[in-house]
């Protein structure tokens, strides 16, 4: 009885069936889902040896269950780039029987890499204890491409608005997009150009390497490396203007780098061109062992970024070519003589060089923030209200300008010419002021005409002279002794006239040569001394010149012939202006000026002398200190003497006293020890 009551009935048995009938339907339901899902399974045991795989896991990784055989996935699936942190974190949970999840690189069958999103999870008995792990693995390549590209373009961007510098940009951004592509070596190649002779070569203006040590060789063969146009490698990219992308480097290829490359395990290169216009200015080379071509989609977005690298470099340039110009301009209109103002289309004063404020008397700051009209106003009070200026935007219109009549800071001429200027596009961009000091032009221009008349006025009286007496002679009829007195004043007027011309021609063709025909050169004073006194001829004066000259005197420089020419000057003067007579004088002293050392030859006479306001007259030319005309001259001998001592670069000094007599001394600078012939 106790057996049989032990001994399970056959509805129980039954029900157990069902049981197991349905738990075998389920795991039968569940596999079929398993092998049908797109995601991929793994069934691993304690150990984690690989169970079971789906066909989806099959189709992700090439590899077979029979390949798992016994195996764990890591010595199928695993890389030497994939992250040791993500292998320690993954095998850390599964010791501890804890769920993970994290995305983890994998290599294919075929031995190509593929991201994977990865959850695991514990499988328990009824027990509760851990019999297998399960993990899913879901493709996240294509995902994580995508981010990376994003991530990629937005560092990029991010780079582009945030540089300032061309050389600042491309280090980081060549270590940007050789990460992005996961090559190890990156270098910016610089078309380097002359302004007249256009592109020269090419060389390494920056590298970069994740690896610098291990890649110093070929980095180094890099930098001593410059390419020609159509030469090489490089050489053909930069004369194409086309991407490339070289599988193998050979020495034949490359022969700067390519037996270095292949000694340091390089091979592929991937060369992008930055253009400006139609002209490479920079080439972007990726180096790295042997690789396949990139997908198009991430060549794209490399030569997108070069696009954007090209209009930043394009504005670099045009702005630092903006500055120089600036620059340039700046100096200019600091150095010009003549005055500038600029007004913005607002017709608020923006600018205004030196020139304009020295001539003026003006400063910036009272012109800050100043319009047109406030400026018209401001040049109105520099002049005489009888002399008030027209308007800028009156002379604007009028191409011929406008003359200013300064009496504030002080009476000054100014030519003045106003232009609206306008951009390449036609669009107003404001209006220009120009001021020339012509205070001096019209000086000289007085003085010429002052010189013209007063020229005219003396030449015309001995002519009128020469006339009236020799008209005297062919009209009326005179004396034998009369008609003598008249032919000797004929000839003194006409030597008079002839003198004065040739002073005249001797001036004019040394003011306009400018000392271009003096032989200045070591002289012997004593020399010059002897040869002018030994020529001075003056008719019906006997006194003789007394002279004071010391032995072993310096040399002196000075052109010779001119030298004597001004001496004889003095010389002649003494006599002349000494009429009543006197002793005629000649020194020769020494003295220094401006701690240079100088010798004088000094003519001193006993005649009429002169006030001072005569002295100081007296090198104007046909000045004479005679008012009376009793004594003969041009009025033309001392303006000769000075023009000669200038271009010497030596001087004349006067002194006088009226009454007492004048003093002439001519000074030269004197031969140093220092000088060699």
């Amino acid at each position: 009885m106790k057996s049989e009551a032990t001994q399970p009935d056959v509805q129980t048995l039954l029900a157990q069936v069902q049981d197991l009938t349905a738990e075998v339907e389920v795991c039968r339901m569940v596999s079929m889902a398993a092998r049908s899902s797109d995601n991929a399974l793994i069934v691993t045991d304690r150990q984690g040896r690989v169970n079971w795989i789906n066909p989806a896991f099959e189709s992700l990784t090439g590899y077979t269950l029979a390949d798992f055989k016994g195996r764990k996935p890591g010595e199928l699936l695993q890389t030497r780039a994939t992250d040791p942190a993500t292998i320690a974190y993954i095998r850390e949970q599964r010791e501890q029987g804890l769920p993970f999840e994290t995305d983890i690189l994998n290599r294919r069958k075929d031995g190509t890499n593929y991201w994977a999103h990865i959850a695991g999870k514990p499988l328990r008995d009824n027990d509760g204890q851990i019999k297998w792990f399960m993990a899913i693995q879901r493709d996240v390549t294509a995902l994580r491409r995508d981010q990376s590209r994003l991530s990629f373009h937005h560092e990029a961007i991010q780079l582009l608005s945030q540089a300032k510098d061309i050389d600042a940009l491309i280090p980081q951004l060549l270590a940007r997009m050789a990460h992005f592509i996961g090559w190890p070596v990156g270098l910016a190649w610089e078309v380097k150009t002359q302004r007249w002779v256009g592109d020269v070569n090419m060389i390494c203006a920056h590298h970069w390497s994740g690896n610098a040590l291990r890649y110093a060789g070929f980095l180094a063969a890099s930098q001593r490396t410059t390419w020609q146009k159509g030469e090489s490698l490089l050489g053909q990219v930069w004369e194409q203007g086309q991407r490339a992308f070289f599988p193998v480097m050979t020495e034949q290829l490359d022969p700067g780098r390519g037996k270095q490359a292949i000694k340091e395990g390089l091979s592929s290169s991937l060369v992008i061109p930055i253009r400006s216009g139609a002209r490479v200015t920079y080439l972007l080379e990726f180096v790295a062992p042997c690789m396949q071509a990139l997908d198009p989609e991430s060549l794209d977005m490399l030569e997108g970024l070069c696009a954007q690298l090209s209009q930043f470099i394009d504005r670099c340039r045009d702005e630092l070519r903006v500055r120089q110009f600036m620059t340039e301009f700046d100096c200019l209109f600091k150095l010009s003589p003549d005055g500038f103002v600029v007004f913005n289309t607002e017709g608020i004063r923006s600018y205004g060089n030196p020139a304009f404020y020295a001539m003026t008397g003006l400063t910036r700051e009272r012109l800050d923030g100043v319009s047109e009209t406030q400026f018209d106003e401001i040049l109105a009070s520099l002049c005489a209200p009888q002399d008030r200026p027209a308007p800028i935007g009156d002379i604007a219109r009028d191409d011929n300008g406008d003359r200013l009549q300064l009496i504030v800071p002080k009476p000054a001429v100014l030519q003045r010419a106003v232009r609206d200027m306008y951009d390449s596009h036609g669009t107003y961009i404001g209006r220009a002021v120009y001021l020339r000091d012509i205070t001096r032009e019209m000086e000289v221009d007085r003085m010429k005409s002052e010189f013209l008349s007063t020229a005219a006025h003396e030449l015309r009286t001995p002519m009128v002279s020469v006339h009236g007496f020799s008209e005297l002679l062919l009209k009326r009829p005179f004396s034998e002794e009369k008609r003598r007195d008249i032919y000797e004043t004929i000839h003194r007027q006409s030597k008079l006239l002839v003198n004065m011309v040739t002073e005249l021609l001797d001036l004019a063709r040394i003011e306009s040569r400018a000392g271009k025909d003096f032989h200045i050169r070591p002289l012997d004073v004593a020399t010059v001394v002897d040869q002018a006194v030994n020529a001075l001829l003056i008719q019906g004066d006997t006194r003789p010149v007394h002279m004071h000259v010391p032995t072993s005197l310096p040399r002196v420089f000075a052109d010779e012939d001119k030298l004597i020419r001004a001496l004889t000057n003095l010389l002649s003067n003494a006599y002349k202006y000494s009429p009543a007579g006197g002793d005629i004088r000649l020194d020769v002293l020494a003295r220094s000026h401006m701690g240079q050392p100088q010798l004088g030859i000094r003519v001193t006479d006993h005649g009429i002398g002169m006030t001072p306001e005569q002295l100081a007259r007296v090198c104007e030319r046909f000045y004479r200190a005679d008012p009376s005309c009793n004594i003969p001259g041009t009025g033309l001998g001392m303006s000769l003497v000075k023009e000669i001592m200038t271009l010497m670069g030596g001087e004349v000094s006067l002194s006088s006293v009226a009454g007492e007599g004048t003093q002439a001394t001519l000074w030269l600078r004197t031969v140093t020890d220092g000088y060699r012939a």
